[in-house]
């Protein structure tokens, strides 16, 4: 019976580690304006191979191919006939990384099948929202190990500065701030005190880039998102307890005074207001399936709330007349 016990395990242990996802890529050639004869997909997946993972045409100058891949972050080009031409991508577009000079884009998969949009040979996908897109990073400080005063998160977006973008200390260890970017690639790291210490991290850890001898994590930014890490561990967490914007109101918005928010039998922990610039000017814990934002005291402008329930958490966009 323990050998049967410990064959199970094995094998479930092996699954995990095998698990694979069907990803389908597809690329727009229509402009691309030179010959070729085949279309690939060439990147960390395959050994930056130039003929292991053909693209068929599917007609108006679509190329498509499905690959299956384990869970993982995978950095890719588009390219052609074993390398004749490939994809030339502008660092700091929204759907590439910039690792060791190279500009390449990115993928994430994640556990489940995807179906990647079509993408313009040497170009992003464009669906005309370029943002702001409200990016909530979390940091957990429980393993510092040393005294400090406030987390920061700095980066290439407020130009490395060390006392922009202040995280509010959420209990647990745990240190959070919400950022209206827009779409972007953008390196950063979190710091204390105004860089009195930093992350540290090795060329190569998960969810890092290395460029100029510098080793920075990155992100890219192409809609709302919240992530998880810890401090100087490599890799990060996609929060998926996502509670959904349909389950709530906000009303009136625009308004000159204040907000009501109603959720459908939702407890409301906590609402962390934030201008443009990502400063948290409010916030309050109601506890509260209804609750009011007091807005009298703000200037006019666009704000963002995050609202965090009992059922994961959420943004709106609030404006003040």
């Amino acid at each position: 019976m323990r050998k049967l016990y410990f064959f199970i395990i094995a094998l479930m242990i092996s699954l995990t580690i095998t698990a694979q996802n069907n990803v389908t890529f597809s690329v727009d050639m229509s402009g691309y304006g030179t010959a070729f004869t085949t279309v690939y997909v060439s990147g960390e997946l395959n050994g930056w191979s130039g003929t292991a993972n053909p693209m068929t045409d599917m007609g108006g100058g679509i190329w498509e191919t499905t690959i299956s891949l384990a869970d993982g972050e995978y950095q890719y080009k588009f390219s052609h006939d074993d390398w004749a031409g490939q994809d030339n991508m502008t660092a700091g577009d929204a759907c590439t990384v910039t690792d060791g000079g190279f500009v390449n884009r990115i993928l994430e998969v994640n556990g489940a099948a995807m179906t990647l949009d079509t993408a313009p040979f040497s170009a992003c996908y464009d669906d005309g929202n370029t943002g702001p897109h409200n990016t909530t990073f979390s940091v957990d400080m429980s393993g510092y190990g040393a005294s400090f005063t406030t987390v920061y998160i700095s980066g290439q977006f407020n130009g490395w500065d060390g006392t922009s973008n202040p995280l509010a200390d959420i209990g647990g260890g745990i240190w959070s701030v919400t950022l209206p970017l827009t779409e972007m690639y953008t390196e950063f790291k979190f710091q204390v005190d105004n860089w009195t210490d930093q992350e540290n991290f090795m060329p190569d850890d998960a969810g890092t880039v290395t460029n100029g001898g510098f080793t920075n994590r990155y992100i890219n930014v192409l809609e709302d998102q919240s992530r998880s890490y810890s401090w100087s561990a490599e890799g990060s967490t996609l929060s998926t307890e996502q509670f959904s914007a349909t389950a709530f109101k906000t009303y009136p918005n625009p308004t000159t005074d204040s907000w009501n928010v109603v959720t459908d039998n939702v407890t409301i922990n906590a609402i962390q207001i934030y201008d443009i610039a990502g400063r948290q000017v409010s916030s309050s814990t109601p506890n509260a399936f209804t609750t009011t934002i007091d807005g009298s005291a703000l200037k006019a402008g666009i704000y963002f709330a995050k609202i965090q329930t009992n059922k994961g958490q959420s943004s709106v966009k609030l404006i003040k007349n």
